[in-house]
């Protein structure tokens, strides 16, 4: 079982970056360019401080009659940093524990890649780049409670993990399994955030 699981996932991540084209090559390196996204990552914190923004399912609305504006969107803010802090640090023990190398390091893949970004260094169990950009999708999401924010943030970050099996920087279960670890951390911080937003609100009311 566990063999078929993996010629499988080798399968699936020889595939896709076999489709590649020049014009997919250009779309997928920006898609993975980390300070491409910057600036949605500052609009992203600029929202955390409109209330408008919040739908009626979010906590932030629910609370936002008692506790003051500034300190609503501070508490979205560092939520979202301890997410990305987490999911960086959980990625980090994982990769260093696995050791899993990178398919274009992997003596199995020789010759057969096609590498427009290069073989990248370290190891490649789980992405970062998922766990990274889930958390931040889901916690997020959770937060604002906008069906159509939360489908569009969400199609983000799948794009972002696609993009670097198509670069062949991970396998196709080093993604997954890095979107489901983001995930997974992002709920636990949205508790959080949603336990702290209670205690303030009782205080302030």
């Amino acid at each position: 079982m566990i063999d078929w699981l993996i010629e499988l996932d080798h399968g699936i991540t020889l595939a896709l970056n076999a489709a590649h084209t020049p014009f997919l090559d250009s779309i997928m390196l920006i898609l993975s360019a980390k300070k491409v996204w910057i600036p949605l990552y500052a609009v992203l914190a600029v929202l955390m401080f409109i209330p408008k923004w919040y739908g009626r399912k979010s906590p932030a609305f629910r609370h936002g009659s008692r506790i003051p504006l500034w300190l609503t969107g501070l508490a979205g803010v560092l939520a979202v940093l301890l997410c990305f802090g987490l999911t960086e640090q959980v990625t980090n023990l994982v990769k260093d524990w696995v050791a899993r190398p990178r398919p274009g390091n992997d003596p199995l893949f020789q010759g057969l890649l096609h590498l427009p970004e290069g073989a990248g260094g370290g190891y490649g169990f789980f992405s970062a780049h998922a766990s990274n950009t889930f958390g931040m999708a889901v916690v997020t999401a959770l937060i604002f409670r906008r069906g159509w924010y939360s489908a569009g943030i969400i199609t983000w970050a799948a794009l972002i993990s696609f993009s670097r099996i198509y670069l062949a920087k991970h396998f196709t279960t080093d993604v997954i399994c890095g979107a489901l670890a983001g995930a997974l951390v992002a709920i636990v911080v949205y508790l959080l955030y949603r336990w702290i937003l209670t205690l303030i609100s009782k205080k302030y009311s």
